[in-house]
C-alpha cells in the first residue's frame, strides 16, 4: 500500500502536522491514481519504490507529482510527447532505486560497478529523452508561434472590420461580450 509512508488523515500518529518535507496523502493517492490510469507498469514500479525505498518514492512523488497531473492533459494533446515524458518518468524511478542500490553497496564494490554502468546507461537514455522532449517542445511553440501569426494577419487585413464587430458585440446587449480573441 503506497499510503504507508503517510497517515490518510495527513497528521502523524500523534496527531501532529506533517512537516513540511513530507508528501500530503491527497498528493500520494492523486499521483498513484494518475501512473495507474496513464500506465500500470509505472504505477506498479512506483508502488514497488514505495515499499522498497519510501525515501525515493516521497522524493520522487515531490518533484514529480504536478507532472504526472498534466501528462493527463498532455496524452490528450500531444501524444507523441507524452510517450516521451511517461518513458522519462519511468527512467527517473529506476534512475532513484539503482542510485539508492549503489550507495548501499558501495561504489567499489565489483556488483556494484555493474550497477554504475547500468546507472550511466539511465543517465544516458533519460539525456536522450531529455533532448527529444526540448524538440517536440520546440515544434509545439512553433506551430503555436505560426497560428499567432496566421491571427494576426488575420485581424490586421480586417482590422476595421475586426473593430466594428467588437462595437456590436458591446452594444448589443443580447450577444455576449466579446472575449478578445
Amino acid at each position: 500500500d503506497h499510503r504507508r509512508i503517510v497517515d490518510p488523515e495527513g497528521r502523524g500518529s500523534r496527531g501532529e502536522r506533517f512537516k513540511s518535507d513530507e508528501v500530503p496523502p491527497r498528493m500520494v493517492d492523486r499521483v498513484m491514481e494518475i501512473a495507474k490510469e496513464l500506465d500500470p507498469e509505472f504505477a506498479e514500479q512506483l508502488t514497488n519504490m514505495c515499499h522498497d525505498d519510501p525515501e525515493a518514492f516521497k522524493n520522487l512523488i515531490r518533484r514529480q507529482g504536478r507532472r504526472l497531473g498534466s501528462l493527463v492533459q498532455l496524452r490528450e494533446s500531444d501524444p507523441d510527447l507524452f510517450e516521451v515524458k511517461l518513458n522519462e518518468l519511468k527512467i527517473d524511478a529506476e534512475i532513484s532505486l539503482i542510485t539508492k542500490s549503489i550507495r548501499v553497496l558501495g561504489v567499489d564494490e565489483a556488483v556494484s560497478q555493474a550497477q554504475i554502468a547500468t546507472l550511466r546507461g539511465l543517465v544516458r537514455a533519460k539525456t536522450a529523452l531529455r533532448l527529444r522532449v526540448q524538440t517536440l517542445s520546440i515544434d509545439r511553440l512553433e506551430k503555436h508561434i505560426a497560428a499567432l501569426r496566421e491571427k494576426i494577419a488575420d485581424t490586421s487585413a480586417r482590422f476595421d472590420e475586426v473593430v466594428e464587430e467588437k462595437v456590436q458585440q458591446l452594444l448589443n446587449p443580447t450577444k455576449p461580450p466579446p472575449s478578445d480573441k
